[in-house]
């Protein structure tokens, strides 16, 4: 198993998916963090330094889709170019490429996660500071980035769930995008009840994000609502390769 985490560590290391989706992610965070501090117009009130510092860390949280796609790209890769058989092949059995690749996926998330909160608060603090401000890092701020770092996790895993029940590559990263950006909150916006269960509703609850969605469960249900979410659909993916010709 080690040998085979370390192989599925250095896959992701060495691709350029991972820089470029990580790039993206934290150039589109930016863009939405600056917006949030110019967009305040009482900085000066009380606890609205705090209250804008909550929402740019808020917005690190926005890198879980592309935490997501670069699971699904981890695994429909090997797909894609045939090199799946070879890693079969040399792997103690197709139940550890499947744990591997998920272990893999969700450490990635993790460290989009990270960079995710890192950048926000660089991003925060420069324009907050143009601004004759700062960024106020109280309890719940430190909340919102733990949070943000959980839902990246979570969506590694998921994409990379994703990627083992669809397989191709190109299905796998406009169904992740398409659900991501217009489906789920097509379900939010009409289905409220229904859509804090689906994975979109338990992210805006992991981080507590009640301003765009109310409906949102607690965070703790909402991370155990991801939890389910995951480890259901790994479960199917796993059950999948393992009965499928490769």
């Amino acid at each position: 198993m080690r040998n085979q985490l370390s192989a599925e560590l250095l896959k992701a290391r060495s691709g350029t998916a991972f820089p470029a989706l990580l790039l993206v992610s934290l150039l589109l965070a930016a863009v939405g963090q600056l917006g949030a501090v110019y967009a305040e117009n009482g900085l000066a009130a009380p606890g609205a330094a705090a209250d804008t510092t909550h929402r740019v860390l808020n917005m690190a949280g926005s890198s879980a889709l592309f935490a997501g796609l670069f699971g699904a790209v981890l695994v429909t890769a090997e797909f894609r170019s045939g090199a799946i058989g070879r890693t079969v092949l040399h792997a103690p059995s197709r139940s550890t490429v499947v744990t591997a690749k998920l272990v893999t996926a969700t450490a990635a998330g993790l460290v989009f996660g990270l960079l995710a909160v890192a950048a926000a608060l660089g991003v925060g603090a420069l324009a907050l500071s143009a601004r004759d401000s700062a960024l106020v890092l109280d309890g719940r701020g430190w909340r919102v980035a733990a949070a943000a770092v959980a839902v990246c996790g979570f969506a590694g895993l998921w994409g990379a769930a994703v990627g083992w029940v669809v397989r191709h590559q190109l299905v796998a990263v406009v169904g992740l995008l398409v659900w991501g950006t217009v489906g789920q909150l097509m379900v939010l916006g009409r289905l409220p009840e229904a859509g804090r269960f689906l994975p979109e509703g338990a992210q805006h609850a992991l981080l507590g994000d009640r301003l765009t969605f109310p409906d949102a469960l607690p965070a703790p249900a909402g991370a155990l609502v991801l939890a389910v979410w995951c480890a259901v659909l790994a479960l199917v993916g796993r059950q999948l390769f393992l009965r499928r010709d490769v």
